[in-house]
């Protein structure tokens, strides 16, 4: 079984959409060595997309793991099949998948990823061109695990059985958005959240099958730590009030918000791995710890609750 570790490194804003050399030598040499040392305080799995920097971040990491010689030691999580908005919203066909697969491979440059996500559901798809193209890859060594990303529980269940069915393991895991903050609009289409009551359902769901959950959006955009980021998606009076018992919460752990709104995560009765972002290695290693962070029953529905 995939061992993903409860913090994952969020890679969307690394790299640029220009190939090399165009991207400036020493901002390259500046996110390697971010790299490098987030590795040393611990992060070992690393959340990617094709669609992510047009393919920049693929690179990016591909060059960082070749030059270091440290593929090895990381758990690649990469997704794929992602839809190209108005010109073709559904590419869950198996040319695309593919394609997709090859091509992050090629900048990787590796030749397997551990962990590999069918990126956006495009609803009446048919599921089974997808799971014959997922085995194969499984079959060839090209992928070890498989998922999807903003999924309802619904479309989920139908995939694993015929995954089942014709012979690929069972999912290892789900990325869905999820945080102590619901939303109050969609950020994108097609996203898919298993936050806030209105998502009580999908939450019965991976507690009952203990589908692992890579949680986006973990922090809420920003939200937690602005009233003006990620204000537009999840400011409302329940959130607010929210994040006004995460700081109460925080200054009785003496921790910070974003470690407790972490913590949350980590406490819910199906296992969760967040996907976060950090600019720095502190703010890295602050997120590590909140895995050390217990929060008592009372806290956690207090945190759940809207009141």
């Amino acid at each position: 079984m995939l061992a993903i570790p409860r913090v994952v490194v969020g890679t969307a804003r690394l790299g640029s959409v220009l190939p090399a050399p165009f991207p400036l030598k020493r901002s390259r040499d500046g996110t390697f060595r971010l790299l490098d040392a987030l590795v040393e305080a611990g992060c070992t799995a690393f959340d990617l997309a094709a669609s992510y920097q047009l393919g920049g971040t693929e690179r990016l990491i591909g060059d960082w793991t070749a030059s270091r010689g440290n593929r090895a030691r990381l758990l690649l999580i990469s997704k794929g099949a992602h839809p190209y908005p108005v010109v073709r919203p559904n590419r869950l066909q198996s040319s695309a998948i593919a394609a997709d697969l090859e091509a992050t491979l090629r900048r990787l440059r590796t030749d397997r990823v551990d962990l590999y996500l069918l990126h956006r559901d495009f609803p009446g798809a048919p599921l089974e061109p997808m799971v014959l193209t997922l085995r194969n890859a499984h079959r060839a060594g090209k992928i070890l695990a498989w998922g999807v990303s903003n999924w309802t529980h619904t479309r989920i269940q139908a995939i694993d059985q015929l995954a089942q069915q014709e012979g690929l393991p069972p999912m290892a895991a789900s990325s869905p958005h999820y945080s102590v903050f619901d939303w109050v609009r969609t950020p994108w289409t097609g996203s898919v959240s298993i936050a806030g009551d209105a998502n009580r359902e999908a939450r019965v769901f991976y507690e009952r099958t203990q589908l692992h959950v890579l949680a986006w959006g973990p922090l809420g955009s920003g939200f937690l730590f602005s009233d003006r980021r990620g204000s537009r998606y999840y400011r409302s009076a329940a959130n607010l009030a929210r994040r006004r018992r995460l700081q109460t919460i925080a200054t009785q752990h003496n921790a910070t918000p974003a470690q407790i709104a972490l913590a949350f995560l980590f406490h819910q009765p199906f296992p969760v791995s967040a996907v976060v972002a950090a600019s720095t290695v502190e703010k890295m290693r602050s997120n590590l710890a909140a895995t050390g962070i217990r929060l008592s029953r009372a806290e956690l529905d207090s945190l759940e609750g809207a009141a």
